[in-house]
């Protein structure tokens, strides 16, 4: 198999795995898009913003080096010590809206990318000491990880919900 057909699997599998969750979740009566473990992980809503922000990170700021596709839920869901992880209150269809477009650019772009550009080094100053050094499609293998992470808070969210007071 060759790479290209590999990352659309990924990108599948990452999907279902989230779409299975988000309904398990609303079938189970979890509405609430503030509701966060009390391990103390994100909240349901951040988590699904967060993963929208992650395509728009890694495609529109690291790879094509310029600023995200939506700003206002980009920066709203950093996840730094501004907002603790704390729900923004976005809808769960804007959210969903967010990652569906941000996904759909990324696979537009990856099927046009060439293989100098999957094989281009990440280099200078923009690119934080993480992703310097690594080939533009290692930098999309992270991003799955990233990705899959939190498709991983997810389930833990079911588990949680499922055993609240």
């Amino acid at each position: 198999m060759e790479a290209r057909e590999f990352v659309k699997s990924i990108v599948h599998a990452t999907r279902i795995w989230r779409e299975r969750d988000i309904k398990r979740l609303q079938e189970m009566g979890c509405s609430d898009l503030s509701h966060r473990p009390k391990s103390g992980m994100s909240a349901f809503g951040w988590l699904i913003g967060h993963q929208g922000a992650a395509y728009d990170y890694i495609l529109n700021i690291l790879i094509k080096g310029g600023p995200p596709k939506n700003p206002d839920l980009f920066y709203s869901y950093r996840g730094d010590s501004t907002d603790n992880g704390e729900w923004k209150g976005t809808p769960l269809d804007e959210l969903n809206d967010y990652f569906d477009s941000r996904e759909k650019d990324f696979l537009t772009w990856f099927e046009q990318a060439s293989e100098e550009e999957l094989n281009r080094i990440m280099q200078g100053p923009d690119v934080p000491d993480y992703f310097r050094g690594k080939r533009v499609i290692d930098v999309i293998a992270d991003m799955f990880v990233h990705l899959n992470f939190h498709n991983g808070h997810l389930s833990a969210i079911i588990g949680d919900w499922r055993h609240k007071e």
